[in-house]
């Protein structure tokens, strides 16, 4: 090892050489460095995420280094690339997926598509943004914890409750067939009309879902500008219209 050591050509020239390779390559890092941190000031960037960005480039800086000092001593760094490239492609393929979910979560911070309580509804969940994190959003939907990979919002269609200024809400009632149809469901549209829970606009939906053999299934829709109250308005719509239209059967 030694003998390898001396063999070097450690001339002034190379001393000038290799002080110049770090003095610039440090430059461009703190230069990078410094537009990540204005990055984190404007979009509100989280620090974890930061870390994370700012250890990526530490490790791309040491072995960019590493090259330039080879070459410097006039070792060949084709195969050693050419070796990176392949354990590099194979390190890609294996964490796919986390790379990906790491770049949709940088997306999601600085397009800003959804924040810290916003609720949300993806792919058949819904629930309130408890954590953007590196990888996954949690949602929190009657406190049941749900994890959503972040490649899923930059790869699929969802929506931001909060940000449309409402949110859909609906439950089933059946009207048996002992019952006049068309006079429990101007009873219903009554209560609709006069609660104070559910917005006016967009209008209330009442239409029917499924006639059976005992009775017809309706579906009642409607619209409220809180997604957190959405247990308790169907609650209470619900108690008003067994209160009043006296239907059997609510779900």
């Amino acid at each position: 090892m030694l003998n390898r050591l001396n063999s070097l050509p450690f001339t002034t020239e190379t001393i000038v050489e290799l002080l110049l390779i770090l003095i610039v390559s440090y430059a461009v890092y703190r230069i990078i460095l410094q537009m990540v941190r204005q990055v984190e000031k404007r979009y509100s960037v989280s620090d974890s995420l930061i870390l994370t960005v700012e250890k990526i480039l530490r490790y791309f800086l040491f072995i960019v280094i590493l090259i330039q000092i080879l070459s410097v001593f006039g070792i060949d760094v084709s195969s050693l690339i050419m070796s990176l490239g392949i354990i590099s492609l194979a390190l890609t393929l294996a964490a796919k997926d986390t790379l990906s979910n790491l770049i949709s979560g940088i997306i999601i911070v600085l397009e800003k598509r959804f924040e810290t309580g916003d609720m949300i509804e993806i792919g058949g969940y819904n629930g309130q943004v408890k954590k953007i994190g590196i990888r996954s959003v949690e949602l929190i939907h009657k406190k049941r914890l749900i994890v959503i990979p972040n490649q899923y919002f930059t790869t699929k269609p969802f929506i931001n409750y909060t940000r449309q200024g409402f949110y859909g809400i609906y439950f089933d009632v059946m009207v048996l067939n002992k019952y006049n149809l068309d006079e429990k469901l101007d009873e219903i549209e009554e209560i609709l009309a006069k609660s104070d829970l559910i917005l006016k606009d967009p209008p209330h939906l009442i239409k029917v879902k499924n006639v059976k053999t005992t009775g017809v299934d309706v579906t009642v829709k409607v619209y409220i500008d809180n997604p957190n109250d959405d247990v308790k308005v169907i609650t209470q719509l619900i108690k008003e219209i067994k209160r009043n239209v006296v239907l059997e059967d609510i779900s």
